[in-house]
């Protein structure tokens, strides 16, 4: 017996053959090209991503014995496509990354009414880094697609929708609630499409994908042939909820942080939606018409700080240099960054900071930089962990962390030093791979419980934390630069 999964990421698309015991057999990647325009808009050409994986597929086929169970399949979340319905393409996929529909997020905030509506109804806040402004965006500076869109010989989806359609020989247009729920336009609260929120963009007259939940069947498909019978496609969820599943995330105050090019930080609270002026709300998964829903954090800039002193500073070769580099510091040298390349995401909420670095004098050297920017990744998870304990009674009784940063120790370490909470780091690499294979799993066994899913529970390495008062001392300090300098009232 084995199973495949997709993972559909932002740089590539990575196929996994899993065993019988859900142990990675084979596993193959392709990268797709990132496309910068000169406007500074950011988009992928959803063809290029439908055939990589259909090549992945075709590859990963030498390594299959017997006909797999099922396929499941974990996404970018919020990148979207808009294509006809024989499956083409009518523009590039628009990224979550992008940010061209800023304008209209400004001028539909105007109306001081909007925020409010939006966030008690999806949890998040009005932002384009949601697909809903850039819909209209491309309806406005493309009146042909809007007209085929809303005359029904169009149709809209975030990724997983357009893969499921296209696997699916353009019959199935589905996808699942939490991909639904990054929208906005998607009423959390009763998991459904939501016209007034349709009406706040003008998006008032497009249909748009049935929705279900992550632990569903969503068709089948044979890869246009590449087997001689259907595999069943059971489990779709985004890749941050993915890997929620995947480190079973299942009780309140369990908190998950990915830590990639970005950080996503997701918190537990529960079956009921609750606002937060400084947390985003996500919908988790449905699983057998239950909600759970967790504060989220987004950080655009956390891997992504690394590579800027690697390819801009040019201060080191390489990211695993600066764990070496920072252990043969005391400190930074009093030298804080404050990493608002894209602005500052919760607790701070200020979108149109820039990034500094702070307290640089003449006996400041490149390994202070490297230092301080590493230490800047903590100070952004610890200071909105600090937010959702003191102000909304969140207790959160360990942290576990995934993503292609757990291999910097002194990274791990000083989160648990500056939480005082132990720090599990999963010796499993893929948790969105894996998180969406035990989505299925659920559909498979035909169970109701995620206690079905304690078995598949990965092995985890443990930092304890260390009584660091200087380190804790530094964090103080790294807040105040913040607010001094970028929230002064």
């Amino acid at each position: 017996m084995s199973y495949l999964t997709i993972d559909q990421s932002t740089s590539s698309t990575t196929v996994f053959l899993f065993d019988e015991n859900l142990t990675i057999k084979k596993k193959i990647s392709k990268k797709h090209q990132q496309i910068y325009t000169s406007e500074g808009y950011i988009e992928h050409d959803p063809n290029e991503i439908y055939k990589n994986l259909l090549d992945l597929m075709k590859e990963l086929k030498e390594f299959v014995i017997l006909p797999p169970k099922f396929l499941s399949i974990t996404n970018q979340r919020e990148t979207f496509v808009v294509f006809d319905k024989s499956g083409k393409p009518l523009y590039n996929a628009i990224v979550w990354q992008c940010r061209r529909g800023q304008k209209i997020c400004d001028l539909i905030a105007q109306d001081s009414k909007v925020n409010d509506i939006i966030s008690n109804k999806t949890g998040l806040k009005l932002d384009t880094y949601f697909p809903a402004s850039k819909l209209k965006w491309l309806f406005d500076n493309h009146p042909e697609i809007k007209e085929k869109v809303e005359n029904g010989d169009a149709l809209f989806g975030t990724i997983d929708t357009y893969l499921i359609y296209r696997l699916t020989n353009c019959m199935n247009y589905l996808t699942d609630s939490t991909n639904a729920s990054r929208t906005l336009l998607f009423n959390c609260k009763n998991n459904n499409w939501d016209d007034d929120l349709k009406k706040i963009f003008q998006l008032d007259k497009i249909s748009l994908p049935e929705v279900k939940e992550s632990s569903s069947e969503f068709g089948s498909t044979s890869f246009e042939g590449l087997y001689d019978q259907d595999i069943k496609i059971f489990g779709v969820i985004g890749d941050s909820q993915a890997s929620m599943v995947a480190n079973q995330c299942f009780k309140e105050g369990d908190t998950k942080i990915t830590l990639g090019t970005g950080a996503c930080t997701l918190t537990n609270i529960g079956t009921k939606l609750i606002s937060s002026k400084n947390a985003l709300t996500a919908l988790s998964f449905v699983h057998d018409n239950k909600p759970q829903f967790s504060y989220e954090c987004l950080t655009a800039f956390a891997g992504a700080t690394i590579s800027w002193i690697e390819n801009n500073l040019k201060i080191i070769d390489s990211p695993q240099e600066t764990e070496k580099i920072s252990l043969e510091l005391e400190d930074s040298g009093g030298v804080y960054l404050v990493p608002a390349f894209a602005g500052l995401s919760a607790p701070f909420w200020l979108p149109s900071a820039k990034a500094m670095f702070y307290g640089i004098t003449a006996s400041t050297n490149y390994k202070h930089f490297v230092r301080a920017s590493l230490e800047s990744v903590a100070y952004q998870i610890v200071a909105y962990l600090e937010y959702i304990k003191e102000k909304e009674n969140i207790e959160i009784p360990k942290i576990i962390i995934d993503g292609g940063m757990i291999n910097n120790h002194f990274l791990m370490q000083l989160i648990s030093d500056l939480t005082n909470k132990k720090v599990l780091t999963p010796l499993f690499a893929d948790m969105s791979a894996y998180g969406s294979l035990l989505m299925g799993m659920l559909v498979s066994l035909g169970s109701k419980s995620f206690s079905d899913l304690e078995k598949f529970l990965v092995k985890y390495d443990t930092y304890s934390p260390k009584n660091n008062e200087k380190a804790y001392k530094n964090f103080q300090a790294w807040k105040k630069v913040v607010n001094n300098h970028f929230i002064k009232t």
